[in-house]
């Protein structure tokens, strides 16, 4: 009787040439981590080079970078700053934030708040590196996305506005904001 099977077991096929295919991906993992490696190594010893030769000018090159990063952060700040130094400002403010419901159930609620804090509130300075080491900045994305700036004068009570979101570029519109805090 013959056997009905096509399945001859392998015998008499003969062996690819080459890597099999996880020979190809496992040397294609370990080239690629020998970049990574070397290109890392070689970020890390260029950086150590330049801040033994010039320290001062690395740390004024990563205070620009930083300074560049939080600058929309901060400008939203100050603009929030500003309205809450006038009752107008703190008007406009409430108005476009449904946000402040929360803490302040109604307008007046939020003016009679503002009134305790806004002969004591300094106007928010320019963003410089001073603000950033020395003069109680304070700026944190959180996960969620919501972004909170806070500054503590050396004089004047600190300010601490929890906006919506962070700025996206191309954005030009004033931010939302969910909380103001004055302490």
């Amino acid at each position: 009787m013959a056997d009905t099977s096509w399945d001859n077991g392998g015998h008499g096929v003969p062996l690819k040439p080459g890597l099999p295919l996880w020979g190809k991906v496992a040397l294609g993992c370990g080239i690629a981590f020998l970049v990574a490696l070397v290109t890392c190594v070689g970020g890390i010893a260029y950086v150590a080079n330049k801040a033994k030769k010039d320290p001062d000018g690395l740390k004024h090159q990563i205070m620009g970078f930083a300074l560049e990063k939080v600058r929309p952060d901060w400008e939203d700040f100050r603009v929030v700053v500003d309205q809450l130094r006038t009752p107008e400002g703190c008007r406009a403010l409430y108005a476009a934030n449904p946000g402040l419901a929360k803490t302040w159930p109604t307008e007046s609620d939020f003016l009679l708040a503002a009134a305790k804090w806004q002969k004591d509130l300094a106007p928010a300075p320019d963003l410089t590196p001073d603000l950033m080491e020395h003069q109680g900045l304070r700026i944190n994305h959180d996960l969620g996305g919501k972004v909170e700036v806070g500054w503590s004068p050396k004089s004047g009570r600190a300010v601490y506005v929890t906006f919506e979101g962070a700025r996206k570029s191309g954005d030009r519109g004033p931010r939302r904001v969910t909380e103001v805090d004055v302490r």
